[in-house]
């Protein structure tokens, strides 16, 4: 299937009106689970809205043709556009969705942009991946989720921010973090993808393309 570059959105001022009809066509067995939160314009037109799933956290932005988009954030924008909006198969991202376990599957803002402050514990250079090249794939990742700590670890350890992404050079990374205080990421871990991420990582080159 083809899909359409990514386009410029922002919201039209919608916040009280829904339109549960993109949903209703997409998946009425879970319309009980969203909540409508607001209208989404695209430059060429199109009008999409946003459905916010109530466990997962995750977003659906649909329009009335079928089509389910995914919210990208560029620094590059201008300033009265809110984000970029790139179009994936439906069905693909319900599916990511509703997935248990995980706290946000797409980047929707540039981390590095809200957490300034990034500390670096010794095993992020465990596998002699580069600080840039780290930087690099958390900047602009292809796909962020979250995953609870391993059951080796310590009571009260933290949830970790997995980023899949490719370096400067093109190569696979998996890059993984916890939040340190109030504004900052501790990266803990970088290596190439293993095989546990690897249909995640290519998936979400699928519908990048």
């Amino acid at each position: 299937m083809h899909l359409m570059r990514p386009k410029n959105g922002r919201t039209t001022g919608n916040f009280e009106h829904p339109d549960w009809g993109p949903l209703i066509e997409l998946a009425p067995e879970h319309v009980d689970d969203f909540m409508w939160m607001f209208e989404v314009e695209l430059e060429n037109g199109v009008k999409l809205h946003a459905y916010k799933h109530w466990e997962t956290r995750r977003y659906l932005h649909l329009d009335h043709s079928g089509r389910a988009f995914v919210y990208l954030w560029d620094e590059n924008l201008a300033a009265d556009d809110d984000g970029r909006y790139e179009e994936v198969d439906p069905q693909w991202l319900l599916s990511l969705v509703l997935e248990p376990g995980r706290g946000a599957t797409f980047v929707r803002r540039n981390v590095l942009s809200s957490h300034h402050r990034i500390r670096w514990a010794r095993s992020a250079s465990r596998h002699r991946v580069r600080r840039r090249s780290i930087r690099f794939v958390m900047a602009r990742c292809r796909l962020q989720f979250t995953e609870p700590p391993p059951d080796e670890a310590p009571a009260g350890a933290s949830a970790r921010l997995v980023f899949l992404g490719d370096d400067e050079r093109g190569r696979a990374l998996e890059v993984m973090a916890v939040r340190h205080g109030e504004d900052g990421l501790l990266v803990i871990h970088a290596m190439g993808v293993r095989d546990r991420y690897r249909l995640d990582y290519e998936e979400a080159q699928r519908w990048r393309r």
